[in-house]
């Protein structure tokens, strides 16, 4: 009897529906029949054998199962594994392929690299400053907490988020439902002294109760946070340490608790350290918080407003709620406290956005402009394959015609394209730690969360993400086009063919793309560098050049009264006067540019009494007689503070021009002033006018200010100017010196010259403008190596029509006109289409602008001619080289 025919094997099968189940059927049937023949061949008859081969299988269908489940599983692994070899043949022709053309590959791996890198380091920074949560429990849940001054008629920089009082502070802790617990908090910078190390200046806070446990969710790591007891008044001076301050001040001692530190010569107990985790918020410095030690009880502080806050919601979803009471609580505090609360209300900003408010517009214009850089990256690599694609016709034609799919090409392409983006990404984020680290650098001081800036984890994904994009979407459109080579046409044409007028328009519309975008980053950082001259060219109102200044703050336990500290500051002046280079010396309680100092009230001596709550606001600062000259800011009118003008004399006081101008129609001289206390007036002669000071920064307009004798207000905080003819640097050492003769125990704080304090406050817009600037050169880069080469390769598929052109008379003149009218009109149609893409975007700015329009007609028109002499250098090579084509070799050639 003949074998049975055994069925075909599953490996040489077409994969289809239902395949793998008849399959599994032929092969389990095959197995029977085996068996049903050697039983007959050892004496059963056919059907005893067939009938015990089938019990020996025992249930077919279960078996057929298994063998179909056993067949799947086969052709999904064989599948798998042709995938992967197919996968690894295409990585290794484009290995070969990028090998056969070095010059291409180059030039694309560096493209990608640089756009990648750029795109990486800028997107660490948005991302550890703006987008990363705060390293917080439940961080949605933390608000700022701010007074509203914007019904007010006062001059304020941000009338939206002014400082608010105790009281008013309290109230809203303890009425509003949606607040769980919230804290407030002020300066507190002392000198630390008694540790060995020299008298240092260390940075903390002033913390109500709850600010570390209750609002930000931190327990100290030793120890323990304040208790009620601290909180008070009369509480005793207790501290908590950061742990970074705890190794670096004591070693990590691990019996620190208890022990006993001096913060302004005054005795203050350590009883907790914070975890090595933890995050200070950036207002509350980086070294210590003590407690807010007032009595809570107390009335009659609602109208000092000194104190910031932060909160925590019940929930992150009431923070709609939590504003609707808290508007509810200041219109019932206006109405309880007519003059203290008059116009004033609270406002509630989630706290991370709140953080960054001052940065968010420049990290995203700069995210923005990052990515254009890589589009228009994306956009030059696309056009060197679409380039490259037409030199491979015949080779992808020879490829359709031996059988390979579209989808099969397209595949291969894809491949190749994907691999240069990822030897590029991968040398892009090695470019990101570098360049990551140059922006930190950069980086305005102050900057919020930058010590949560950099490349890990998160990011590296992030550039993953970006690379595999990037290669996918210069890679699509070229593969596309290529997969849709005629091969008979190709084949005929002998692979001559310079590429379709498809493939034309393409390349021409992508080089289009590309200065568009290139001009509106040029306009945007045109527009910046116009807004930086203008901060340039502002009048500080003093002139920075040789002052060098620095921070002094005396203890108040040696320095309790006037007398002590006059007996300080008046010898430090003399001293520093009389060092050689130095020319003069002076003091005020807070120097032009850096903003901060006490908001006071005043009232003039005759006028019309304000209504209550409504008076008047001042900026007050204390000044010894030599600071005007040494700061070079001239009096306009009458005289400067000298020395019999001290406690014992008559009140003066001196004005600047705007408050000149608005409160004395422009004759102060003689008129009088009361400052703060509009019940026991003390009455202040103007005895001069001194010009206006940009106080609040470059940007912000000068407001109403007066300069009181320090002689007759002396505090324990001063900057000390000094004007020298050296370099500043040079004396700083001597300054320190004769501090340090006075009094060992004062730590110097930001001695630094006028000029960088200058700098300091255009930092900002320094950064921003840099930055944008040095995009907008790489877009500008990139668009004429997109142009020159779209040309150069048109220039390259004519060289028959350029040879005809000159062998019927045309001379280079005539060549050249005809290769730069294409080449520059293509150039126009991208700086039109660009224009017109800026005059939306770059109102985008207008945050960022100082005294300049957002669609500037000057600096539009300048970028455009930039732009336009660009292409022009660009096109001029290859129109030069097409009118040195000789005709006979190409008419031979044909």
């Amino acid at each position: 009897m003949s074998q049975p025919k055994r069925p075909r094997r599953l490996f040489r099968l077409p994969f289809g529906p239902g395949r793998e189940r008849s399959e599994a059927e032929d092969e389990v049937r095959f197995h029977i029949q085996e068996v049903t023949h050697r039983l007959m061949r050892e004496g059963m008859t056919e059907e005893e054998a067939r009938r015990e081969a089938r019990r020996r299988f025992g249930n077919v269908d279960a078996v057929v199962d298994e063998v179909e489940e056993l067949m799947t599983k086969r052709k999904r692994t064989m599948r798998k594994t042709d995938r992967v070899d197919g996968l690894r043949r295409d990585v290794a022709f484009s290995l070969r392929q990028l090998g056969r053309n070095p010059g291409f590959a180059l030039i694309a791996i560096f493209t990608i690299a640089l756009a990648i890198g750029a795109t990486t380091s800028v997107f660490s920074v948005v991302d550890g400053i703006m987008l990363r949560a705060l390293p917080y429990d439940e961080p949605d849940e933390l608000v700022m907490i701010w007074a509203d001054y914007t019904r007010r008629d006062v001059v304020l920089p941000d009338k939206s988020r002014e400082w608010l009082s105790w009281d008013n502070f309290m109230d809203l802790r303890d009425q509003v439902p949606a607040i769980e617990a919230a804290a407030a908090f002020g300066g507190f910078n002392p000198t630390m002294t008694g540790t060995g190390s020299g008298a240092q200046r260390v940075s903390g806070a002033a913390v109500s109760r709850g600010m570390l446990v209750d609002v930000l969710g931190e327990e100290p790591a030793l120890g323990r946070s304040f208790t009620v007891e601290e909180a008070r008044a009369d509480g005793p001076n207790v501290v908590v340490i950061s742990d970074g301050f705890w190794r670096r001040a004591f070693g990590a001692d691990p019996t620190i608790v208890d022990q006993t530190v001096l913060l302004g010569n005054q005795p203050f107990t350590i009883v907790g350290v914070m975890p090595a985790a933890f995050r200070p918020l950036p207002f509350l410095g980086t070294d210590l918080w003590t407690p807010l030690q007032l009595d809570e009880t107390s009335l009659g502080r609602r109208g000092g407003a000194w104190l910031r806050a932060v909160g925590r919601l019940t929930d992150a979803g009431a923070f709609e709620l939590a504003r609707t009471q808290a508007d509810e609580l200041g219109a019932r505090l206006e109405e309880e406290y007519p003059v203290a609360n008059n116009d004033i209300g609270y406002n509630l900003y989630p706290l991370q956005s709140d953080l960054v408010r001052n940065e968010s517009s420049a990290l995203w214009v700069l995210l923005a402009a990052v990515v254009f850089v890589l589009l228009i990256g994306c956009v030059n690599v696309a056009n060197l394959l679409v380039a490259r694609g037409t030199t491979r016709t015949a080779e992808l034609a020879v490829r359709v015609a031996l059988g390979a799919g579209r989808g099969r090409v397209v595949s291969q392409l894809v491949t190749e394209s994907l691999l240069l983006a990822v030897i590029g990404g991968t040398i892009g984020i090695a470019l990101a730690f570098v360049g990551t680290d140059a922006l930190i650098g950069m980086a305005p001081a102050g900057t919020p969360r930058l010590d949560q800036v950099g490349v890990d984890g998160r990011i590296l994904l992030f550039a993953a993400a970006v690379t595999m994009s990037t290669g996918a979407l210069f890679g699509i459109l070229p593969a596309l086009r290529a997969a849709r080579t005629d091969p008979a046409g190709a084949l005929r044409a002998g692979g001559r063919s310079g590429g379709s007028h498809n493939a034309a328009r393409l390349r021409n519309s992508l080089v289009v793309g590309q200065i568009g975008m290139a001009l509106v980053l040029l306009v945007g950082a045109g527009l910046l560098v116009r807004s930086f001259q203008n901060l340039s060219r502002v009048d500080l109102g003093f002139e920075p050049e040789g002052v060098v200044a620095l921070q002094v703050q005396l203890p108040q336990v040696r320095y309790p009264d006037a007398a002590s500290r006059l007996g300080f500051f008046n010898p430090l002046e003399e001293r520093l006067a009389s060092l050689p280079g130095v020319q003069s010396a002076g003091s005020i309680t807070n120097l032009p540019l850096m903003g901060f100092d006490g908001d006071n009230t005043f009232w003039v001596e005759g006028a019309p009494a304000p209504e209550p709550g409504l008076e008047p606001s001042v900026w007050l600062r204390r000044i010894t007689p030599g600071y005007f000259e040494t700061m070079g800011l001239p009096l306009l009118k009458g005289r400067g503070f000298d020395s019999s003008d001290d406690g014992d004399a008559a009140r003066v006081i001196i004005v600047n021009e705007t408050l000149e101008r608005d409160y004395f129609d422009g004759n102060a001289i003689g008129k009088r002033l009361n400052v703060n206390d509009p019940d026991n007036p003390v009455w202040r002669e103007v005895v001069g006018v001194a010009r206006d000071v940009k106080n609040f920064g470059v940007r912000a307009e000068s407001r109403n200010a007066l300069y009181v004798p320090y002689t007759q207000a002396a505090t324990t905080f001063m900057f000390t100017v000094v004007k020298t003819s050296m370099e500043p640097a040079a004396i700083i050492g001597a300054v320190r010196s004769e501090v340090a003769a006075l009094d060992t125990d004062i730590a110097l704080a930001n001695v630094q010259p006028m000029t960088e304090i200058v700098a300091t406050s255009m930092q900002t817009d320094r950064f921003t403008t840099t930055l944008l600037g040095g995009f907008a050169l790489v877009a500008l880069l990139l668009a004429v190596v997109g142009l020159y080469g779209v040309v150069s390769y048109s220039v390259s598929t004519r060289i028959r029509e350029m040879g005809v052109r000159i062998a019927l008379g045309a001379n280079g003149g005539g060549i050249r006109s005809l290769v730069l009218r294409w080449s520059l009109g293509l150039a126009a149609v991208g700086i039109v289409l660009g224009s017109i893409g800026a005059f939306g975007l770059t109102r985008l700015l207008d945050d960022l602008l100082f005294e300049v329009s957002a669609t500037d007609v000057t600096t539009f028109g300048a970028v455009s001619v930039v732009m336009a002499l660009a292409a022009l250098v660009a096109s001029l090579v290859p129109a030069m080289r097409a009118t040195r084509v000789d005709p006979v070799s190409v008419l031979k050639s044909d």
